[in-house]
């Protein structure tokens, strides 16, 4: 996926559709590779700056999908009360809940 030519907007947008999406295909797992790889092009650090919300969504997908954070760092954030625990779990089960995932890998 070619997502250079996007526009700041444009990029946000479709990072925050195929994050929304109630089951991710392989083909949102592209994207939403192709818009973290563009953040960081774009910004790097100040990323954030350029794509909020959408830039927390890709981040916990990213983190999650590279192996940063795991079960066991979700489960620690479940026991200790942590708001973004839930959003943590909604990834991995989007994650977990998609068909060919090791063809992702």
């Amino acid at each position: 996926m070619n997502v250079n030519n996007l526009s700041n907007d444009q990029l946000m947008a479709l990072a925050q559709q195929s994050y929304d999406k109630a089951n991710w295909s392989p083909d949102d797992i592209i994207t939403l590779r192709a818009c973290w790889e563009e953040f960081q092009n774009r910004g790097g650090e100040n990323a954030v700056m350029f794509f909020r919300p959408s830039y927390f969504d890709v981040l916990k997908f990213h983190e999650i999908d590279s192996g940063e954070v795991g079960e066991e760092s979700v489960e620690k954030l479940e026991r200790t009360g942590a708001e973004i625990a839930p959003d943590y779990r909604k990834v991995m089960h989007k994650l977990l809940g998609m068909d060919n995932t090791d063809e992702l890998i």
